[in-house]
């Protein structure tokens, strides 16, 4: 008797699972036949097919890293010998500006160089710090430049010792 109401649990547990599946693909095959969005007339699929174009392009422009050889220097500190190694990527604004920052590499290593080793390990040791860093950063690299070729900067290794 027991072992028939442990078997019609059992085959009740599987029925309701089967069943959530079969309801999940289901509903998951509708949103994806639609594309996840709402059906709309043959002028809205030519919009939407542009804005997704143009969103791509704007994606894959806006999505270019570049990544810098590691800075080692000596920090500011007064009376002590501290060390910073700091490893970050660029994020350009355009893809195509590879080509010129990498033309610019002694430029905007020479830059870093100098303010980096012009910070202490206090300034650079809180969040807030690292962040105000970033942003010197994006000014200095730009400043190089006559337009605005990085919109941030992402440190990869940030080590001080």
């Amino acid at each position: 008797m027991a072992d028939e109401d442990k078997e019609k649990k059992g085959k009740g547990k599987l029925i309701a699972i089967v069943g959530v599946l079969v309801l999940l693909g289901a509903g998951s095959g509708f949103f994806f036949l639609k594309g996840g969005e709402p059906a709309k007339g043959s002028e809205g699929a030519a919009q939407v097919e542009a804005e997704s174009e143009a969103e791509e392009t704007a994606e894959a422009d806006a999505g270019a890293i570049y990544e810098l050889d590691p800075f080692i220097v000596n920090l500011a500190d007064a009376g002590e010998l501290r060390y910073l190694k700091v490893s970050m990527k660029l994020q350009l604004t355009k893809a195509k500006y590879a080509d010129t920052i990498n033309n610019h590499i002694p430029q905007i290593r020479d830059s870093m160089l100098i303010l980096l080793s012009s910070k202490d390990s206090k300034s650079i040791r809180t969040t807030e710090g690292k962040m105000e860093l970033q942003d010197e950063i994006v000014q200095r690299v730009n400043g190089l430049f006559e337009d605005n070729k990085v919109t941030k900067v992402y440190f990869t290794d940030f080590v001080t010792q």
